[in-house]
């Protein structure tokens, strides 16, 4: 890998010059030493003696995105029988090959799946899948930030739970906080339906034990809250918070069939909602209340899900795949508005990652992109923020700053060695006989 060209992670003394931000009309300097902003100034300023200096002029500065519920390995699955059944797609073409992926298979594809990400400015990953070890390893070399995920799935403690619920913690705890604090770990039992009621629990306590976030699938699907309904007598959202799931921080993927009771417990409990429009849309699972759930308070990021159900990791996309659909289904033209949206991508699931509310601030880590404002389809840009909502795309995306160390720069990927990881991924299939 390209681990070499990433600076050492507490460099001294940039200078990023003449840098267009969202909510001001004047372009500004933003200075950072070691990971995090010393200086936001009007431009012209003079930099320190000895700064690196960096010319941003004609380029839009803003948080970068985080993706806040995706399966980054599965972009092995890309593209592979995208129009049969859940079932069929499942059974007859994902299940077969994920039996036989290795630790080294899972290392590959995640890196692939990042590169993509990086390219398009998501700068933090919530990643739920297997092998969660080298998932984390190439988090740690591509130089992103990462809630590692390692889903488990059992129906009863006794029956697998126990053993997966340990060596889950230990994973989690082997990484949280490492990289410098960029990987941070969440207990994942993958959803109500898939763990039994005492796992659930004993992974609610463990959670609180170790104060880490839980990360799960939450009403993806009608048949699944509908089956919920028949077997409990309440929503997967009302049952989550009677076993006193929302006592944690909690990340609830999906959230597609929810409806005004369950909104209102996801608001007052603080809930964190990763809308994935595009997969939920993709598989026919529905458009989520999207407008409900923002008039509620409730706390709505972005995610792709993998690319095996999307099929791309691209959060510009998934921006506009959010507004362009419930404007369309509410017949309503000004909501979703652009901040809405941008806040979903960009600033919403700061917390999860352990990062400061505020993205462009002094004494924040300098996570931040820069996004060409002079393509052909942003111009005029007239509003820097319509540009990037309405407008822009994953290519527009020039730079990438992550804990004050370029992991992307003039649209080169500085961590990655993309030519070796697509060799990579793409013998995986031929040496899994497929």
């Amino acid at each position: 890998m390209l681990s070499n060209l990433l600076r050492s992670e507490g460099h001294m003394g940039t200078t990023l010059r003449n840098v267009q931000p969202l909510a001001a009309t004047s372009p500004i300097d933003i200075r950072f030493e070691d990971s995090r902003i010393a200086s936001i100034t009007e431009s012209p300023t003079t930099p320190p003696p000895g700064d690196d200096v960096i010319d941003g002029g004609g380029k839009i500065v803003a948080s970068g995105f985080f993706n806040t519920h995706t399966h980054l390995a599965m972009v092995l699955f890309r593209g592979l029988a995208d129009d049969v059944p859940l079932q069929v797609w499942l059974e007859d073409h994902i299940w077969p090959i994920e039996n036989k992926l290795r630790a080294e298979d899972v290392y590959w594809c995640t890196l692939l799946g990042l590169a993509e990400g990086i390219r398009g400015g998501t700068i933090g990953f919530a990643d739920m899948y297997f092998h969660c070890d080298e998932i984390a390893r190439a988090a740690d070399e591509a130089g992103v930030r990462l809630l590692l995920s390692p889903g488990m799935a059992a129906p009863s403690m006794d029956e697998g739970g126990a053993a997966k619920l340990d060596a889950t913690t230990h994973i989690v705890e082997r990484w949280h906080g490492k990289a410098n604090g960029r990987i941070r770990g969440a207990l994942s039992p993958h959803a109500l339906y898939t763990c039994g009621e005492d796992l659930w629990r004993a992974t609610i306590e463990r959670a609180t034990h170790i104060d880490v976030p839980i990360h799960t699938h939450v009403s993806e699907t009608r048949s699944e809250v509908e089956a919920w309904r028949e077997q409990t007598g309440a929503s997967p959202v009302a049952h989550l918070e009677q076993l006193g799931a929302f006592d944690v921080p909690f990340l609830a993927a999906h959230c597609v069939h929810v409806n005004e009771d369950d909104i209102a417990i996801l608001a007052d409990r603080g809930v964190h909602v990763a809308h994935c429009p595009k997969s939920n849309a993709k598989l026919g699972s529905g458009i989520a209340p999207l407008r409900a759930m923002l008039e509620a308070g409730v706390k709505v990021a972005l995610g792709t899900d993998g690319a095996a159900s999307n099929n791309r990791l691209d959060m510009i996309e998934e921006m506009r795949t959010a507004w362009i659909l419930q404007r369309a289904l509410h017949e309503d033209p000004m909501r979703p508005s652009a901040d809405e949206i941008l806040a979903m991508a960009a600033t919403s699931a700061r917390a999860l990652f352990g990062l400061e509310e505020e993205a462009l601030a002094v004494g924040s880590r300098a996570d931040l992109i820069l996004i060409d404002r002079g393509t052909l389809h942003a111009t005029p840009a007239h509003d820097p923020l319509s540009t990037i909502v309405f407008a822009a795309n994953a290519l527009d995306v020039t730079d990438v700053l992550v804990n004050g160390n370029w992991v992307m720069r003039n649209r080169e990927l500085r961590t990655i060695d993309v030519e070796r990881v697509r060799f990579e991924v793409e013998g995986l299939l031929r040496r899994h006989g497929n």
